[in-house]
């Protein structure tokens, strides 16, 4: 199989497993983690539902599972864009966070902590995932080596400002940091711009679309072949936002709902959920750093002599 055809056959693998893990979230898995109340939030720590919350990362490792088997062919990061694809199911089906703060309006600062903290914990969940997928990729390559994805050729990126150190595992870190802060800096500018509403389906395109743009940029600047700068820049904006949100509590008057709507009108501060912010930032940071990587590769491809691309 040549390289055009790998590439065509990986984006149609991701697409195809992100719309089944997107269908499979949403009429099967949200049975195992809805909200006991009507109108009940995808929320967890506020209301203590520690229960629910193991729920959610059997839920995300199944997903995770579940995409890693059918996208073997591809690098990894296809089977976390579709298993963040498969959360993102799961956080359409929530009622916006408005209700939650009607409900807990005497202690609005101490939900915006515990929200804080629930974002570590969705971080942390995130994390297993991405291990469940290098566990079940190991497991494909063993059994079926010739359909596993076998990695990249070390030169595969030399044409890049940073493969001078690529070698040099010092310089590691710089870039990951320069990623990721570039990252969050065009996202948050983004923001500003998109996010107009408190509705579900703006939160989702809001966060989505400015993190895709923000990776995207951030890749291309510092192509790096980790995902986690990108998906960890959204977690740590939303740990800031729900922690500026305790403190801001505190001394605001009025209800908490509506200085959300008024907040909300210039930055997400507060509207947007963790699931939110893991789904849908989270999913948006992958999907730019994966279209940034395939776009790198064609164009490696492009410039390979014509035997050596037959040869593979």
């Amino acid at each position: 199989m040549n390289p055009q055809q790998r590439h065509w056959l990986e984006k149609t693998q991701v697409q195809v497993t992100a719309a089944i893990a997107m269908v499979f979230a949403w009429f099967v898995c949200w049975r195992a983690v809805t909200p006991w109340e009507a109108q009940g939030v995808l929320s967890f720590l506020p209301d203590g539902a520690y229960a629910r919350l193991a729920a959610y990362a059997g839920v995300v490792w199944g997903i995770a599972l579940l995409c890693a088997v059918l996208t073997l062919s591809g690098p990894p990061e296809g089977a976390l864009l579709a298993t963040l694809v498969g959360a993102a199911g799961l956080s359409l089906r929530s009622e916006p966070a408005r209700m939650m703060l009607w409900r807990w309006e005497a202690n609005s600062g101490r939900v915006f902590c515990l929200l804080a903290l629930e974002v570590l914990a969705l971080a942390g969940i995130l994390a297993g995932a991405m291990v469940v997928i290098a566990l079940t990729r190991a497991a494909g390559g063993r059994l079926f080596p010739r359909l596993t994805w076998a990695g990249e050729q070390p030169e595969s990126d030399s044409s890049s400002p940073a493969a001078a150190g690529r070698g040099h595992k010092a310089n590691r870190l710089p870039q990951m940091t320069g990623a990721g802060l570039l990252e969050i800096a065009v996202a948050l500018t983004l923001l500003v711009y998109t996010f107009r509403s408190t509705d579900r389906g703006q939160i989702a395109f809001a966060l989505a679309a400015s993190f895709f743009v923000g990776a995207l940029a951030a890749h291309w600047a510092f192509p790096i072949r980790s995902s986690i700068p990108f998906w960890l820049g959204p977690i740590l904006m939303a740990v800031v936002v729900f922690a500026l949100g305790s403190a801001g509590a505190k001394g605001s008057s009025g209800p908490a709902w509506y200085n959300v709507l008024i907040v909300a009108r210039r930055i997400p501060l507060r509207a947007a959920l963790p699931v939110d912010w893991l789904a849908w930032g989270g999913g948006g940071a992958v999907a730019g750093f994966w279209l940034s990587r395939r776009i790198r590769h064609a164009r490696l491809f492009r410039k390979e002599p014509p035997g050596q691309t037959q040869s593979s």
